[in-house]
């Protein structure tokens, strides 16, 4: 899929699907890398020069510009179903990464016939803040306490899964604690992006915060019933 993807050609994959090799899509520009903004609030106080600002750590979606695609007169169809939905975008200029999307609707999708031999039209995407790499390898830890490193650019919430014995079971990231109550001996699933834990399918009770994994260096450690710790970073990239 991302094998055909030159960096000296723009080009991009869309839910397993390679515009130019699957479609014969000719992109005539560059497709930017773009970076998403923090949503930062400006606050105004009266009597008070100047504004305070507010950050919580999130980031706004943002368009990426495809620019002028043009297809084959037999592919119109082929390319309409192709481009609906949302799905996994990979761009030729960062084909190891990629990016939810979906194929912006605040307009339609024109379609200009060219001669009854071509069609062009403009695409864009709308896109989620962070990068994820394709096909993440997953951590599988043994000891209680490890070290691991992180070659993302912002933090990111992982998927935690752990073998525990039958009770409670703390675990500790970057200083960050999360206490499980009431476990069975089977695997419980953390994932701190939808903040839930579940074990043998029901959900599970816990105290403490959700914890996050920083670029560089990471650390993370269990209580006793540790047996085991499979760790998907979701490592991220703006």
């Amino acid at each position: 899929m991302t094998d055909f993807l030159n960096p000296d050609e723009p080009n991009f994959v869309f839910n397993g699907i390679n515009a130019l090799i699957d479609f014969e899509c000719i992109i005539e520009s560059e497709i930017q890398d773009v970076k998403a903004q923090p949503n930062i609030e400006e606050i105004t106080i009266l009597g008070r020069s100047g504004t305070l600002t507010e950050w919580y750590g999130d980031y706004s979606a943002y368009d990426l510009s495809i620019g002028t695609v043009t297809i084959p007169y037999h592919r119109l169809e082929d390319v309409k179903r192709w481009l609906s939905g949302s799905g996994k975008l990979i761009t030729h200029n960062d084909y190891d990464k990629y990016l939810e999307a979906i194929p912006k609707f605040s307009s339609p999708l024109e379609f200009e016939n060219e001669w009854g031999a071509f069609y062009k039209f403009e695409l864009t995407f709308r896109c989620q803040p962070f990068k994820r790499k394709i096909n993440e390898k997953r951590l599988t830890f043994k000891e209680r306490k490890n070290t691991f490193f992180n070659t993302g650019s912002v933090n990111s919430y992982p998927i935690i899964e752990v073998a525990t014995n039958t009770g409670n079971l703390e675990v500790t990231l970057n200083g960050t604690t999360l206490k499980l109550l009431n476990l069975s001996n089977a695997w419980v699933i953390i994932d701190c992006e939808k903040g839930e834990i579940t074990q043998l399918d029901d959900m599970v009770r816990s105290i403490g915060e959700w914890p996050e994994i920083i670029p560089g260096q990471n650390e993370i450690s269990f209580s006793d019933n540790f047996i085991e710790s499979i760790v998907l970073m979701r490592s991220s990239w703006l």
